[in-house]
């Protein structure tokens, strides 16, 4: 059997609905069709800076995902966590201490709207919902689609990973994806989402790790 590439084995995670959201295991299934873009990365800002602005420029590109292999250790993580932390177009939001964890909430800037990033990695202090194969962040570099109907209203400078254009998806499947991302989430988890799970947080790191 053919050994599973970076990209596939990250993908396959979200194909799975392993990280709770449907509408992302829909997506992807068909990367392509959904603007959905993969990118293996070094941990450094002036790398990560120009794949940002090279997704936000790019017509196709709706949803970009930077995958860091080099980064398998927990200092690894807290290097990129830095590096981010140097990128122009990368601001932390949220910083907060919740049971024990350093509680980080990146967003990348996209024109006038902020997007909430999303991390995963291969560590065990990461909730369920964001353990994947290799360390990975992903955004959205597009403004929210104009949707028809909406499940629960955002600011209007906000985008979440989830506003994905669902591309013909009836009111009724689209509010059956919803409410089974709530379940599935739960379930995986064990809880409701929390500081260290919800989706405004990139990473939740142990304070004695990241101090």
């Amino acid at each position: 059997m053919r050994e599973k590439t970076v990209e596939q084995a990250q993908m396959e995670f979200y194909q799975e609905g392993r990280a709770g959201c449907i509408f992302a295991a829909v997506a992807a299934e068909n990367p392509d069709k959904y603007g959905w873009v993969q990118k293996i990365v070094e941990v450094d800002s002036n790398v990560i800076e120009h794949e940002i602005q090279d997704a936000i420029n790019a017509n196709s590109v709706t949803t970009l995902s930077l995958i860091f292999p080099s980064v398998t250790t927990a200092g690894d993580l807290v290097s990129l966590v830095n590096e981010l932390k140097l990128c122009p177009s990368v601001i932390l939001e949220e910083n907060c201490e919740f049971e024990g964890f350093r509680c980080l909430g990146f967003r990348v800037r996209v024109g006038d709207s902020l997007s909430w990033v999303s991390g995963f990695g291969n560590f065990k202090f990461l909730p369920e919902t964001r353990r994947t194969p290799y360390a990975e962040i992903t955004f959205r570099v597009k403004p929210r689609p104009d949707y028809e109907w909406v499940m629960k209203k955002s600011p209007e400078n906000v985008i979440h990973l989830a506003d994905l254009d669902m591309l013909g998806l009836s009111r009724q499947h689209f509010e059956k994806f919803w409410e089974r991302s709530l379940e599935n989430t739960a379930n995986i988890l064990g809880h409701e989402p929390d500081n260290k799970s919800a989706a405004k947080t990139t990473f939740a790191i142990p304070e004695e790790l990241i101090a």
